[in-house]
């Protein structure tokens, strides 16, 4: 007798590219796979339909799960440019005071790959005003990375927010595409359960997919679980996959 029990084990493999980094679907929560077949009925003066025939048939699929890969959302759906070692960070509250004395300047720790200020508070929780050049207190100006204040403001403390380029992240430079540009993936999947210390097995294997859905739902005290959802189609030898079963 099969039964099976847990999720399993899922990867997706872009297939419209050479040398596409498998797409683990890390720390699997949930892999539902749905089969329909739209039904048509030939009705006639009587209320049961003399015939019915199979039309259509639909296969989508969807997965969550935790382990989170630029790699993946890429090769599985948004099929952009990679560059690895690169990407864009965020100096989050960054804390710090302002010079005893003139100019009355902060250097942020990531100056030398400054980008963008996105923001000086008061510790206190007071936002500070940004203008050009010559700040009065409760302002501030700011050029590659290095932060003017009022003689007013001399020795306060603050926080900074800012972004500034990384080395150590994987970086995807989401262009404008035109309609109908996307990843196409296989889909293997596997479920093992022993019954009575038998191993049965599920094996599915969909040859052609394309993501339609990946939700990243940010909460808090909570993990970030992802959602992604998928279609299944033909190959180009007009199969759409493998099912393996161990009865």
């Amino acid at each position: 007798m099969q039964l099976n029990f847990g999720v399993g084990t899922a990867i997706g493999k872009r297939t419209d590219i050479a040398n596409a980094k498998p797409s683990f679907l890390g720390v699997l929560q949930d892999l539902e796979i749905d089969i329909a077949v739209t039904l048509k009925e030939l009705t006639g003066q009587y209320r049961m339909p003399v015939d019915v025939a199979p039309a259509n048939m639909k296969v989508t699929g969807k997965a969550k799960f935790a382990r989170i890969q630029g790699a993946s959302v890429n090769n599985l759906l948004l099929g952009q440019t990679e560059t690895d070692s690169a990407g864009i960070d965020m100096a989050v509250a960054e804390a710090f005071s302002v010079a005893a004395s003139t100019p009355f300047t902060y250097t942020s720790v990531n100056s030398a790959r400054f980008i963008e200020d996105l923001g000086v508070f008061y510790a206190g929780g007071a936002q500070l005003q940004p203008v050009a050049s010559a700040p009065t207190q409760g302002q501030y100006s700011v050029s590659a990375g290095v932060y003017t204040f009022a003689a007013a403001d001399e020795g306060a403390a603050m926080v900074a927010y800012y972004s500034y380029s990384s080395t150590s992240l994987v970086q995807l430079s989401l262009a404008n595409q035109l309609m109908g540009t996307g990843p196409v993936f296989e889909l293997q999947a596997k479920q093992d359960y022993f019954v009575q210390g038998v191993e049965k097995k599920l094996i599915l294997k969909l040859n052609a997919c394309r993501g339609s859905k990946w939700s990243l739902p940010f909460k808090n005290t909570d993990y970030t679980i992802q959602d992604f959802e998928f279609t299944a189609f033909c190959d180009s030898n007009n199969n759409w996959g493998t099912f393996a079963f161990s009865e």
